[in-house]
């Protein structure tokens, strides 16, 4: 079990070097080549370990282009939270650039939380999200018909989360369930299409995680993984009461995010820390926040918070 700790010091803007660190952000100047560094720095580290940066890139954005206008809801325009600059990227997650690189991104992430272990990145990946899915298991009863993944960005939590829960169907002789993968980039959902090549999600929903249009009481499960800490507190409450209203009496809701009790996170190097916090603008909202408060205050039950890697938290809860 984690408990909420301080905000770590390096994302603390108040005071020392949570202070110098935004300082120097706020600098225009300095803003682009931290953004620059930071994005040579991912990728070198990543090409070095196996994950094809460039050459994958060129591949999904050539895929997925065709496929950007059909992944658009008419008409739907996203918060101003999310247009804000993101992981180095000037225009956020809305741009070619993001969506084809966010599948290397995970797999570099999910090699960077165990840098010990000789894992190749698709075993890292694997052990992330087994470890996630191991979390919610005991939560889960009966046959599941209906799961949301929200902020589901390229598709990589979608697809897991549905081979596992298709193996689980199929051991226990139950019906395979519906899931659906919801993100408010069109870019994203065009490159989650191109990877779903079996077409295994059965729908690929462009919304907001706090207004999905879906009907109340529908869900049997929701998946929110590495997304609150990309959000502004107001938007995770918002999200946390449209996931409440959701999920059926007894559903279950799955999170992934930042571990704030995570001896990793709290003694980030100087240098990784500005680079970090330049390129995540709502990482100290998120530690700021007591998640598992706001989520008993969204009208969530028995809480089991529980560590998957050295960096990263699971809160599993029910409805």
């Amino acid at each position: 079990m984690t408990d909420v700790v301080a905000t770590p010091r390096w994302a603390d803007s108040s005071r020392g070097l949570g202070r110098v660190i935004e300082l120097l952000i706020g600098i225009g100047l300095l803003r682009r080549p931290l953004f620059f560094q930071a994005r040579q720095l991912i990728i070198r580290t990543a090409e070095r370990n196996g994950i094809p940066w460039r050459k994958r890139r060129s591949e999904l954005r050539l895929a997925a282009e065709p496929l950007v206008c059909s992944s658009a809801t008419p008409g739907l325009s996203p918060p101003d939270y999310y247009k804000v600059r993101f992981h180095a990227y000037e225009q956020g997650n809305l741009c070619w650039q993001a969506a084809a690189e966010a599948e290397q991104a995970t797999d570099a992430m999910a090699l960077r939380v165990w840098p010990e272990a000789d894992h190749s990145p698709a075993q890292a990946q694997k052990r992330l999200r087994d470890a996630i899915h191991n979390a919610v298991e005991p939560l889960l009863t009966g046959p599941l018909q209906r799961v949301v993944d929200l902020g589901c960005s390229v598709g990589v939590s979608t697809l897991a989360l549905t081979h596992w829960l298709n193996r689980r169907a199929d051991q226990n002789g139950l019906p395979r369930p519906e899931v659906i993968g919801l993100d408010l980039s069109p870019e994203m959902l065009a490159v989650a299409k191109v990877r779903d090549a079996g077409g295994l999600v059965a729908e690929w929903r462009h919304a907001a995680a706090e207004d999905t249009a879906l009907q109340a009481g529908s869900l049997d499960l929701i998946s929110l993984q590495f997304v609150c800490h990309e959000l502004p507190q107001q938007a995770t409450h918002a999200v946390l009461a449209e996931a409440a209203r959701l999920l059926r009496p007894g559903g279950a809701l799955v999170m992934v995010d930042q571990d704030p009790a995570s001896s990793v996170l709290q003694k980030l190097p100087a240098a990784v820390a500005t680079l970090l916090k330049s390129t995540e603008p709502y990482i100290e909202d998120y530690f700021r926040l007591d998640m598992p408060l706001a989520l008993k205050h969204a009208g969530f039950q028995h809480l089991q918070v529980s560590a998957c890697d050295p960096r990263h938290r699971v809160i599993a809860c029910l409805r």
